[in-house]
């Protein structure tokens, strides 16, 4: 019987076990800001309780470390979907496709942690790395601090790798600094956590030497019986006082001094690093598509439907475009292309921290298959239902700083969402706002139509808000509503968009909006002011001809050329719009009821919007017979345009194309996301695998070297080897220094003519021949299957696994010989 070494008290067991629980509640706290969702406690909790018994077994048991690895992996593979999926939980079907998921995102979810908005709550297979992290960190440090007197001192750096888990994956912002006694403290929770973990780790490290000691003076006084002189304890006091007077002027020296050579704003973590967008692409501007609304397919349409408990938000968006490049409206910078942050569109968790007075609506599609999924501004939350919920949830991305989401897995009928959004940061209008003092701006100068500026000082105005808001005001009055270029044609209720705007007279209109385009519509503004007479009035000045597609890019430019940051956004109005389009009737919205407006930036940073709808009550007056017919000045972009859907990945903007709708493009899209799963799956399978296969071919090759050695001497000793190890890895002992014959002994079967055939071998006054060599691995194998065929299926697959005969390879010690 094997006596309990003595420092495996009950006393070292609950203290190593609590230096451990300290330092994971130490990385909970950390990784806490990814997260921000009860069930993290949950899934950490699970972790350290299985991570427990799992050590507490293996101690008990005298695991081998491979034995306690592949029960680690066991135990991760039962509990993941319970503790780190629980979306998966739900039903039979989402147990299956759950566990697929853990499977994948035990490779995967670490990149999607880097690439989703902060926090992620229970978001898909986010859990996983913290499951992960948890088990394995608490499974190894308890494992190494009960058994493993000379590497315990690894415990703290594999603790100190859980705390940066949260550290390392969350915000790179940092918390606001507090001030102590005049002393400013710059991301306390940041530097709270590294302390705590610091003294945590020195604690241990210092009684687990003290422990040492105490344990060989113990074992000193028992073997000599010369015990310590009463003056020990004294200086042992004396000695740990010090010490924490000298952690104590550090911490009070050395944080003042930190906040005082740095403070940091923002620290550099793995997501700053990493593009955010998984594969970004530059789709066709939606503006361009702006017209094919009103075509008689869209203008009665229903394209979805917004309901609500409460109120119903003042707008829904679909687009937000920021960038203008000369010929079209679009989300990505033209200069910085894919690669911005800013306008990169990623992956948001369902569930986010919910501000107070949040307003929840449920949108359910009609007749509407775009990309751009229509959201309110400033999204909180979205849930998606339905069968197609996990892929459209897959599917959603979302770009914060624009308030807009793309959904690239296409909403069709039926499909519903139900958004929760945060109340409107601001209430001012366009002629309150103030101008940024110092900005970027978002459109090159050289891109603002040479028109339009000549336009802008002819109205002689200033340059604050309320300039701003005259000068929309002037455009829109002196503008005139047109949708096409060719008279409309009407839809099944004979309805066109000119006859639901009785009286109208209609006028032609190009569609388009690049700088020829907009400079063309300021220069008919500009001849019918000087062709008017003195003072007229607006209704006397209407000249341009267009719809919110041009007046939505002209207003956007005229804000760049007063020096205010400008977007156009594309979307519906929920609320009556004072000279705009109709609004949605009671939430319903159809092709009819999409619009173009303007937000401007103020100097607080927060955006005002501002409806650039030009009339139609004014039609073009007076008659001016020599007015010039419309110039086709740009590219045309033709209604009923084709769209493809680009692969699955985060977008940038703009619109896809839709694919030809054909069998074999549908058949090579199965066939792909077959091979897609079937690639992923057999990725995972063998680096699931690759432990095993490694482990096989390394005795295997050991064996193969050793039957071909070079000479029949080496081969047989080399048998003898093999021999040797086989026996060791079915938990026999190691021979150490005993000779063959000694260790056959404990072997047992024929091991003792093994042992002496390879004396004889060796140390014989005849070399053996190829013969005799032969014979004798042929024994070899004869005796090696003989060790396991007694035993279970599971012992002999754990011998063909185990590493105990490459131990003396890393300098292993031989185990006493167990009797």
């Amino acid at each position: 019987m094997t006596r309990r070494p003595a420092t495996r008290t009950p006393f070292f067991l609950v203290a190593n076990a609590a230096f451990v629980l300290a330092m994971a509640a130490v990385a909970l706290w950390a990784a806490w800001p990814i997260y921000q969702s009860p069930y993290l406690f949950i899934t950490v909790g699970g972790a350290v309780l299985a991570a427990s018994a799992i050590a507490v077994v293996g101690l008990l048991r005298s695991w081998s470390w491979f034995t306690i690895t592949l029960v680690t992996v066991g135990a991760y593979l039962v509990l993941g979907l319970p503790l780190a999926v629980p979306s998966a939980l739900a039903s039979v079907p989402d147990a299956l496709s759950g566990f697929v998921d853990l499977l994948s995102g035990t490779i995967f979810s670490w990149k999607e942690l880097t690439t989703i908005s902060l926090p992620v709550g229970s978001y898909q297979t986010l859990l996983i790395p913290a499951l992960i992290v948890f088990l394995a960190t608490v499974t190894a440090s308890l494992s190494l601090a009960w058994r493993s007197p000379t590497w315990s001192v690894l415990v703290v750096p594999i603790m100190f790798a859980s705390q940066v888990f949260g550290l390392a994956f969350g915000s790179s912002a940092v918390s606001e600094p507090i001030d102590v006694f005049g002393f400013s403290f710059p991301s306390p929770r940041e530097s709270v956590i590294g302390l705590a973990a610091f003294v945590l780790a020195i604690a241990y490290l210092v009684w687990r030497a003290q422990n040492s000691r105490n344990t060989a003076l113990r074992r000193s006084t028992q073997a000599t019986g010369v015990r310590r002189a009463a003056s020990d304890l004294p200086r042992k006091a004396k000695r740990a006082g010090l010490a924490a007077l000298v952690m104590l002027v550090a911490v009070v020296v050395a944080v003042p001094l930190v906040s005082t050579v740095a403070r940091p704003v923002q620290r550099d973590v793995i997501r700053t690093s990493i593009d955010r967008a998984v594969d970004l692409r530059e789709y066709v501007s939606p503006l361009t598509q702006y017209r094919n609304f009103f075509t008689p397919d869209l203008y009665n349409t229903e394209l979805f439907t917004v309901t609500s408990e409460g109120e119903l938000p003042a707008r829904v968006r679909l687009a937000v475009l920021s960038h203008y490049d000369g010929q079209v409206f679009r989300v990505i910078d033209p200069d910085l292309g894919a690669g911005d942050q800013a306008t990169a569109f990623e992956r948001v968790p369902t569930q986010a921290s919910i501000s107070d007075n949040s307003e929840t609506v449920t949108i359910t599609i009609g007749d509407y298959d775009d990309v751009w999924l229509p959201v309110p501004d400033r999204l909180e939350s979205i849930d998606f239902a339905g069968s197609r919920s996990q892929a459209l949830t897959d599917g959603f991305f979302y770009n914060d700083a624009n308030g807009a989401g793309v959904e690239l897995d296409r909403v069709g009928a039926g499909d519903s969402y139900e958004v929760t959004s945060a109340p409107a940061a601001s209430t001012l209008g366009i002629g309150e706002i103030s101008k940024p003092v110092a900005t970027e701006a978002l459109v090159d100068e050289a891109l603002i139509p040479t028109k339009l500026s000549e336009w802008v000082r002819s109205q002689k105005v200033g340059e604050d808000g309320a300039s701003l808001e005259k000068l929309i005001t002037a455009l829109r009055a002196r503008g005139y509503l047109s949708h096409s270029l060719a008279q409309p044609e009407a839809d099944g209720t004979g309805t066109t968009w000119a006859s639901a705007l009785e009286p109208y007279a209609f006028e032609p209109s190009l569609a388009g909006h690049s700088v020829d385009r907009i400079d063309s519509l300021f220069e008919l503004l500009l001849e019918k002011e000087q062709n008017a007479g003195l003072e007229p009035d607006d209704s006397q000045l209407v000249a341009g001809v267009g719809d919110d597609e041009q007046f939505a890019v002209a207003g956007a430019l005229i804000a760049q050329e007063l020096g205010y940051p400008s977007r156009v956004v594309l979307g519906f109005a929920l609320d009556e719009v004072d000279g705009g389009m109709p609004a949605c009737d009671e939430g319903t919205c159809e092709g009819k009821n999409l619009t173009a407006w303007i937000e401007v930036q103020d100097a607080s940073g927060s955006w005002v919007s501002m409806d650039t709808t030009p009339q139609y009550e004014n039609p073009i007056s007076p008659r001016d017979d020599n007015r010039r017919d419309p110039e086709n000045d740009t590219d045309v972009i033709q209604e009923g345009v084709t769209e493809e859907l680009p692969p699955n990945s985060a977008p940038t903007g703009g619109d896809a194309q839709e694919p030809d709708d054909n069998d074999t493009d549908e058949a090579l899209a199965v066939l792909f996301t077959i091979l897609r799963i079937a690639g992923v799956s057999l990725l995972i399978l063998l680096l699931i695998s690759s432990p095993v296969l490694v482990i096989l071919g390394a005795k295997l090759k050991r064996r193969r070297d050793r039957r071909k050695a070079a000479d029949a001497t080496a081969r047989i000793a080399g048998g003898w080897e093999e021999y040797v190890d086989a026996a060791v890895d079915h938990g026999l002992p190691r021979p150490g220094s005993r000779t063959r014959t000694e260790a056959a002994l404990e072997y047992g079967n024929d091991a003792t003519t093994l042992a002496t055939l390879a004396d004889e071998a060796v140390f014989g006054p005849v070399e053996p021949d190829e013969e005799t060599s032969a014979r004798f691995w042929a024994l070899v194998d004869a005796e090696r299957s003989l060790l396991g065929k007694e035993t279970s299926r599971w012992s002999r697959l754990r011998a063909s696994l185990s590493l105990r005969s490459f131990a003396h390879l890393i300098g292993a010690r031989s185990p006493e010989v167990k009797r």
